[in-house]
């Protein structure tokens, strides 16, 4: 085989496979270029301390299932805080929440800054996300307020919350520890007392009707309670779930101190459904259209009763903040009243300033510049001369032509050499 060929032809191919893997490459470069990874939300470290303080009993002492106001201060100054990112905030087990979410708005009307949610239960983490309003402003500072209550005893005045799961920070509970109410509140006349339920189920309503027995000389003990029907109403709740604990009871302790040592109501002597048995007769209770009316035997003596039940909202959705609904009770012909106000437990407020924007640089266009014609546009034809001039040399121009002359001759050659041999192949 001619070895010139096959050089030529081995030439050509690493040509083309050098040009192939050139655009190769390019293409390589153009599919894994690296592309910069979207903006991804973080947890921001802008809390700054925490306040708490006792609204059910201000100036003390700290009793367990008192209300507790909790003060989350934050402050975005030298942060880069953006749209999407959060603040979390765990709760110590001590406290319970109910389930809500709030927003936490401009206090001079420039929108909401962060949408927050907490659940129902103790020791629950509020969550925080920072809208829109965070690419538009920076320094932001304000306070998130969370309200709980408290449900146990402790040994401190001192409790620990947790942000962003790594820091934490400690409030101190003015007034001391907390403890339980020994004293249990007794009241010598027919008293109503009601909240809404903390498990979640806000068109719910816990309502009580204490009934000192001491006071009331019928033999029967005859109760008329009567639903508020604003906002949609209410009516009876019972689960149907056995012995579940929202259903309606009558509660008797034997004796108004025996009432009073049992602060929580936790040790009657007798707990009593409907249609069941009680001082030698039966605790009655019929629905009518706006409540309902129930009875029981009187025993005479100093027994102390509490009657309990629950209420369901006929429109759930009517528990907004703001909105409160009455109950009046009429024991004997002694009327009670008490009036559950949907109270927020999560609130918060904050001022930020604006984002200066750049100022836009100003674009100066140069004026522009006609250039005046020569005074004579024709051009003079060259004149031809047909007379052959002199050989002279060439024109000095910085490069040498002998190198090239020289290399033309040389191609010339190995051309007809390369012709001759292939007519002799």
């Amino acid at each position: 085989m001619n070895k010139d060929a096959t050089r030529a032809h081995v030439l050509r191919a690493s040509v083309a496979g050098t040009i192939a893997c050139a655009f190769v490459g390019a293409g390589a470069l153009t599919v894994f270029s690296p592309t910069l990874p979207a903006a991804q939300a973080v947890e921001v470290d802008v809390v700054t301390g925490v306040m708490m303080a006792n609204s059910s009993h201000p100036h003390g002492p700290n009793y367990v299932w008192d209300n507790y106001v909790m003060d989350f201060s934050f402050d975005t100054s030298g942060k880069a805080v953006t749209e999407g990112d959060t603040i979390t905030i765990q709760l110590p087990s001590e406290l319970r929440t109910r389930a809500t979410h709030f927003d936490v708005d401009d206090k001079n009307g420039g929108g909401t800054a962060l949408n927050c949610a907490i659940p129902a239960g103790e020791g629950q983490s509020l969550s925080c996300v920072f809208t829109d309003y965070a690419k538009r402003h920076v320094n932001m500072k304000g306070d998130i307020h969370v309200l709980a209550d408290m449900t146990r005893e402790s040994t401190s005045d001192s409790f620990s919350f947790t942000i962003n799961h790594t820091v934490t920070l400690t409030a101190t509970v003015p007034n001391g520890n907390i403890v339980r109410n020994t004293t249990g509140y007794a009241p010598v006349d027919p008293y109503k007392y009601g909240w809404q339920l903390h498990d979640g189920h806000n068109d719910r309503f816990t309502w009580e009707i204490y009934l000192p027995e001491r006071n009331i000389t019928s033999n029967t003990i005859n109760i008329t309670d009567t639903f508020d029907t604003s906002h949609g109403g209410y009516k009876l709740f019972n689960d149907p779930v056995p012995n579940a604990w929202q259903q309606t009871r009558l509660y008797k302790w034997n004796s108004l101190a025996d009432f009073k040592a049992d602060v929580n109501h936790q040790h009657p002597a007798q707990s009593v459904k409907i249609g069941g048995s009680v001082n030698g007769g039966t605790f009655t209770l019929t629905e009518t259209a706006d409540g309902f009316v129930a009875s029981f035997p009187n025993s005479n003596s100093d027994a102390y009763y509490l009657l309990k039940y629950y209420t369901e909202l006929k429109i759930p959705g009517s528990a907004t903040v703001g909105t409160s609904f009455k109950n009046t009770a009429v024991v004997n012909g002694k009327s009670t009243e008490r009036t559950i106000a949907i109270e927020t437990v999560g609130w918060g407020e904050l001022e930020g300033q604006l984002k200066t924007t750049p100022p836009t640089p100003s674009v100066t266009t140069p004026p522009t510049t006609v250039p005046s014609p020569s005074e004579s546009t024709t051009v003079p034809s060259p004149s031809v001369s047909t007379t052959v001039p002199p050989k002279k040399s060439l024109a000095h121009t910085g490069v040498n032509p002998v190198p090239a002359i020289g290399l033309g001759a040389l191609g010339l050659a190995l051309g007809v050499a390369l012709m001759r041999r292939r007519q002799q192949v």
